[in-house]
């Protein structure tokens, strides 16, 4: 007869002992677990520990492939005011699409708050914030590794979800029809431009709901690996983390020195903290053309250098 291992379940300070230093990481490498617990296609490592005014920090800040942006706070025990507070304060600062609170227990009357809140959300979509609450558990079979499990007790109404899931779902299908969107004519001239070059290159692009993603051969699961991405308003999103080889598994190690780093910080504006970083909206003109463009063509080159070999689960 076969044995059965026995399901253990147990608190997150047994698995991982610090919340900021061991459990906030995890989630970072697990946004696609926690994204489906949720309901949400959490596409891109977030970033974590991120400084907000007043000197406080909030815990990860996701995005989805359309480039908005989930709030993340989390932490070991029952829920209490300060992180909700404080992510809902950021997420409306930021104007994301939601927050989303992971704690071992939920309050009554914070789940109550949450269901009013996604109320709200449902009568204005576009200024509404919602509001996920998750508990978490650390689960194992037998002596084997901890691997949290997470549990929504509160989500949006099937409503906003349909919202979130048509708006994430809908994208830009060409050039000529991203270039229509853009928010201004110098915008739209130096994309133009910029593709024009990339193109004659001989490099690939897509197309999300507002960026377009310019992209070089390297070692993935699908042979190709983001530069950067483009937005309509303007915004250049330049992911380190994707360099690093978050998703890929595979860093590329030129372009994680410390000197590449000070040079795209330089040229971004950048702070030398962000995994997945954004330039102010409107950065993208004329005149950085020939920069972005040597930027660009120097991670193509770094990819097509990288080794070819990579796990075929994993992806760009």
């Amino acid at each position: 007869m076969t044995s059965m291992g026995r399901l253990v379940f147990g608190r997150l300070t047994e698995a991982w002992r610090g919340e900021a230093a061991d459990f906030t990481p995890l989630l970072v490498e697990r946004l696609d677990q926690l994204g489906a617990a949720i309901g949400v296609d959490l596409t891109a490592a977030g970033q974590s520990e991120v400084q907000t005014t007043g000197g406080r920090r909030i815990d990860i800040v996701a995005q989805v492939e359309d480039g908005t942006e989930f709030v993340i706070e989390n932490q070991y025990g029952r829920a209490d005011h300060d992180h909700l507070t404080r992510g809902l304060a950021y997420a409306v600062a930021r104007r994301a699409r939601g927050l989303v609170v992971i704690a071992e227990q939920h309050r009554d009357e914070f789940r109550a708050l949450a269901e009013y809140l996604n109320d709200l959300a449902a009568l204005d979509s576009e200024r509404g914030i919602s509001v996920w609450l998750v508990e978490a558990k650390a689960v194992r079979i037998g002596d084997s590794l901890w691997a949290p499990l997470f549990t929504t007790v509160v989500e949006p109404n099937e409503f906003v979800m349909a919202i979130i899931e048509t708006e994430s779902k809908t994208k830009l299908t060409s050039l000529a029809e991203f270039l229509s969107v853009c928010d201004t004519p110098e915008i739209r001239d130096t994309v133009a431009e910029v593709v024009r070059q990339w193109d004659a290159a001989g490099h690939k692009r897509r197309f999300g709901p507002n960026h377009l993603v310019l992209e070089a051969r390297g070692p993935s699961k699908r042979g190709l690996r983001t530069v950067v991405t483009l937005y309509t308003d303007g915004r250049v999103f330049v992911p380190f983390s994707s360099y690093a080889g978050w998703n890929s598994g595979i860093p590329v190690e030129s372009l994680t020195t410390e000197q590449f780093r000070r040079q795209a910080d330089s040229l971004f504006g950048f702070n030398g903290s962000e995994q997945q970083a954004r330039t102010t909206p409107g950065w993208l003109n004329p005149g950085r053309i020939p920069q972005l463009m040597t930027f660009c063509f120097e991670i193509a080159r770094a990819y097509a250098d990288a080794p070819a070999t990579v796990d075929p689960r994993l992806s760009d």
